[in-house]
């Protein structure tokens, strides 16, 4: 295959990886992603539909190419196994993509430690949602009440926060902000109605916590300048900024001690060192 042609059908890769994890192409969105003008993208979503025409259905209201529900069956074994280059992973490491989804820059956040494998036909139906400002509709499990439920959502942001995907928006059924795991949203569905609530009214998201970070002072002195030495650069204290809202999954991912006579080392090795400043981002009310 010539330089040319394997440029060609990367395109085509980079255009059915956003189809995929945004759930529509447009021509706007094309031409920012992949630099080209708009005769030369058009020429490629018309190439790119004929190359898989049951991937998508014209919107002319919003002028985009939506992704049909053929299209999600169709790929979701192969991103099972990790064997689709359509994979979550590869979406975001296409770098302006990736621009795209820094905090606070769009509909998607990444909290800087981890990562994970989630349903691309909820993560899309989230991103449209927030792109839109609509609500979801969506059939819900939690531990609290692990029996499938539905909830009523207006969400402002998908957040990767450890080892999982959490979409972060306003609840009707609780009347409060709530975090929801993606991979415990077993139905979703794109509503008209239009949300009421705004991201600035989400005061946990909005809060930015300081947390001091220390090595856990029930370790030998040699063990706490080991841990200071390979976190802290030798420092004393690490101070990490954390949203409010994804404090407690910061904690659960460092396995950080919040009582240093109860979470003890081995198994614990960081220790928060201000928990009563931080107590009330770490136990909600």
């Amino acid at each position: 295959m010539s330089q040319a042609n394997l440029f060609e059908k990367n395109r085509y890769k980079v255009m059915r990886r956003m189809a995929l994890w945004e759930g529509r192409l447009s021509r706007g969105r094309l031409m920012d992603v992949l630099g080209l003008s708009g005769i030369r993208v058009s020429q490629l979503l018309r190439e790119v539909r004929e190359e898989t025409p049951d991937w998508f259905e014209w919107d002319s209201k919003s002028k985009s190419y939506f992704v049909t529900p053929a299209a999600y069956k169709r790929v979701q074994a192969d991103l099972k196994t990790g064997a689709s280059d359509l994979n979550l992973a590869a979406y975001l490491a296409e770098a302006d993509i990736h621009a795209d989804l820094t905090p606070g820059a769009g509909p998607v956040a990444m909290a800087p430690w981890g990562f994970s494998q989630v349903n691309p036909h909820t993560f899309s139906r989230i991103r449209l949602a927030v792109e839109q400002g609509t609500q979801l509709r969506i059939e819900y499990r939690s531990m609290r009440t692990p029996e499938p439920h539905t909830r009523t959502v207006e969400p402002h942001c998908l957040i990767q926060a450890g080892r999982r995907w959490h979409m972060r928006g306003y609840c009707l059924e609780t009347s409060d902000f709530r975090d929801f795991v993606l991979g415990r949203i077993a139905k979703i569905t794109l509503l008209d109605q239009k949300v009421e609530s705004t991201v600035a009214e989400d005061t946990k998201w909005n809060a930015v916590v300081k947390v001091r970070i220390q090595a856990h002072p029930k370790m030998t002195p040699g063990q706490q300048d080991l841990v200071r030495s390979e976190y802290f650069e030798g420092t004393a204290v690490r101070v990490h900024s954390c949203r409010g809202a994804m404090l407690p999954y910061l904690v659960q991912e460092l396995r950080l001690a919040l009582d240093i006579t109860k979470d003890v080392p081995p198994e614990y090795q960081l220790a928060v060192e201000n928990v009563d400043e931080v107590r009330k981002w770490l136990f909600p009310a």
